[in-house]
């Protein structure tokens, strides 16, 4: 289904911050809110429909089982939300534009920071998933995830239904261009090459100028791979006066980022809190007639063998010490991790068994890691872990 994607491709701005301006309380429930007026929520989108986006995103965001349960629903009622949410979306714009699947964080902890099994996690996301599928998505929208862990989760429970469909993965930044959790994005980009995703990046993440930053490490590897990056960032930070809440960055101030994103690899725009129609039009107005050839400021990833797991992506050492793994040193690994710093590599030495345990535990491993041993089991990390660049 990726035919039907087309580059650069426009995305639709802010959700919460328009709808806070027609009528929605700081205190609602947003999907309730769009249910109760699906009007709004559908004029909304036909004004970013209007303003040059190519792709909605269905207002699904927080249509997983734990928010929807602690708003209030009913777990025999979520599917039918879920539904109706999509349909908000699809049968006022949907035969004009592409309707994407928005998926987002849980807002569960996953171990061994929590206490949440990541099987619950990718179930859950496989729900949400299921239901997009079955409502006729064009495409997944994985967006402003804190977590590699749960990100990759959330990917490979789409693609436990369809190896098909596209998927785009978003994360979101701080100033230092890593996640909460720690992440940055080169790491989390080859990690989540396996999975077949159809673009990467950044949304959120306070503005442009951030999302620039925090691309420019994964830049190299998405053009190595032929991954279109992604940009739907904030109107810059918000003001509160006596007015209300306003954001700092004008329509014409976002615009200006779109030769420096392009550069990067951005194929994909769009805006996230405090971006109106307004924004949209003069994002898709730069975008399109932008000259910068996508990824022209990069190079590419030279050849060479890489190791990920989530937060620092390393080339492989090959005269390194190595810490021995047996198949049952789960506690150890964590022991280990404890006297780490998370930038150090984690040297491992397979043995019989070993792959298992560590490909269960790969998202949660905060250190990049280095293995040798046991040649079949270096074959399972990587096609799990690793990403050979040649």
């Amino acid at each position: 289904m990726s035919e039907v994607l087309k580059w650069p491709l426009i995305l639709d701005g802010a959700t919460g911050t328009e709808l806070s301006k027609r009528g929605m309380k700081v205190t609602d429930c947003t999907e309730r809110f769009i249910l109760e007026n699906p009007q709004v929520m559908a004029q909304l989108q036909q004004e970013y429909r209007d303003a040059g986006s190519d792709a909605v995103l269905a207002p699904t965001f927080g249509a997983n089982r734990p928010t929807m349960l602690r708003h209030g629903y009913q777990e025999e009622e979520i599917e039918e939300a879920t539904r109706a949410l999509f349909h908000v979306a699809k049968d006022h714009v949907g035969d004009t534009v592409l309707v994407g699947g928005d998926m987002s964080p849980t807002g569960l902890l996953l171990k061994p920071y929590g206490e949440t099994e990541p099987e619950d996690v990718f179930e859950i996301y496989r729900e949400q998933a299921r239901i997009l599928l079955d409502c006729g998505v064009d495409f997944f929208f994985i967006e402003t995830m804190i977590s590699a862990a749960e990100a990759k989760l959330a990917v490979r429970a789409v693609r436990s239904l369809s190896e098909e469909i596209p998927v785009f993965v978003s994360l979101t930044v701080t100033e230092s261009g890593r996640t909460i959790n720690g992440d940055c994005l080169d790491a989390v980009l080859l990690s989540m090459l396996p999975y077949n995703i159809q673009a990467f990046g950044c949304n959120c993440s306070i503005g442009p100028d951030v999302i620039a930053k925090a691309l420019q490490p994964a830049a190299p590897i998405a053009k190595r791979f032929g991954i279109p990056l992604i940009a739907k960032p904030n109107a810059g930070m918000p003001i509160t006066d006596e007015t209300g809440t306003h954001f700092s960055l004008r329509p014409e101030d976002m615009a200006d980022y779109v030769d420096l994103l392009a550069g990067l690899g951005v194929k994909v725009f769009g805006g996230c809190c405090g971006t109106t129609p307004a924004h949209i039009e003069a994002i898709a107005k730069a975008a399109r007639a932008c000259t910068v050839e996508a990824g022209s400021a990069v190079e590419a990833a030279e050849d060479g063998c890489y190791v990920s797991t989530t937060r620092v992506w390393a080339l492989v050492e090959e005269d390194a010490e190595y810490t021995a793994v047996d198949s049952d040193s789960e506690d150890d690994i964590y022991d280990l991790m404890d006297e780490l710093d998370p930038d150090e590599i984690l040297y491992l030495e397979l043995q019989e068994g070993a792959a298992d345990v560590i490909i269960d535990m790969d998202a949660y491993i905060p250190n990049p890691i280095a293995v040798c041993g046991d040649e079949n089991e270096i074959v399972k990390i990587e096609n799990v872990l690793c990403r050979k660049v040649r």
